[in-house]
């Protein structure tokens, strides 16, 4: 099935989140960096955004967003094709038992009207937790709104959206292929039932179990009461940078860029 990572986000404590986007490095190397607010029909959330050619990193304050608090993280997939969302549904149907799916539609509010954007899927939550896992899949309007075009086979091009927002060609950010997540019990049950939607192989060593597909990796370790939920994030880069690298970001952000990754620590 065509589903694909698309971005993640994660809520740092001030101190943190102004000394990534005061860095030199991340905004003249590292990547496009943008302080963005964005607007739906219902709500609007403000976060600075890290963009690469196939993704980007999102970063909040605690209350960027609605009910956001220092730590809580989320993680986003797409469908690549029209359709696989209710492909996706269906098979999360017979996976749930009591839980009940959320689909929506969400609007975007742009400068002169509003576009329908992409539809919503995610195992609705007893109640709002640290951590959030959902399905996306941007609707045509939108697409043909910004001008974005799918690619020759007719898939979304995420290197297109990503484009379409700016992002440098020369920066060295180019996507993610790893996750690394501390949940609690109900918060895996939710990712895990997801992930196995969209077709996800599992394994388990020790109280580690790694999730995976063709090109994205998620690995979790289970935690009675984590602070962050995102604790690892693997970055590939477009370059190979000339030397290996290590920034520290406050209290609560490390990257370490090597010959061929970019390694962020949060937490």
């Amino acid at each position: 099935m065509g589903i694909e990572f698309n971005h993640l986000y994660v809520t740092l404590d001030t101190e943190t989140l102004e000394s990534i986007a005061k860095s030199e490095f991340i905004s003249r190397e590292f990547c496009t960096i943008s302080r963005d607010t964005v607007k739906t029909d219902t709500e609007s959330w403000t976060g600075t955004y890290l963009k690469g050619q196939h993704t980007c990193l999102e970063l909040f304050p605690p209350g960027g967003a609605d009910g956001l608090r220092e730590g809580f993280s989320g993680i986003a997939f797409n469908s690549q094709q029209a359709g696989q969302i209710d492909i996706v549904k269906e098979k999360l149907s017979s996976l749930l038992g009591s839980k009940e799916i959320l689909t929506y539609l969400r609007v975007r509010q742009t400068e002169d009207r509003k576009v329908p954007w992409f539809h919503y899927l995610s195992i609705n939550p007893l109640e709002r937790e640290a951590f959030a896992s959902w399905l996306m899949e941007f609707h045509q309007d939108y697409l043909d709104y910004k001008d974005i075009k799918l690619t020759s086979a007719g898939y979304f091009n995420r290197a297109a959206y990503l484009k379409n927002l700016g992002t440098s060609e020369t920066s060295l950010f180019d996507d993610i292929s790893e996750v690394h997540l501390e949940l609690t019990l109900s918060e895996h049950e939710e990712l895990a039932l997801l992930l196995q939607a969209f077709g996800y192989e599992s394994s388990c060593i020790g109280d580690i179990t790694t999730y995976h597909s063709d090109c994205f990796i998620v690995q979790v370790c289970q935690k009675v009461a984590p602070c962050y939920r995102i604790r690892r994030v693997v970055c590939t880069l477009k370059d190979q940078p000339d030397q290996e690298r290590t920034f520290t970001f406050g209290k609560n952000a490390q990257l370490k860029v090597g010959s061929s990754l970019a390694i962020w620590k949060f937490g």
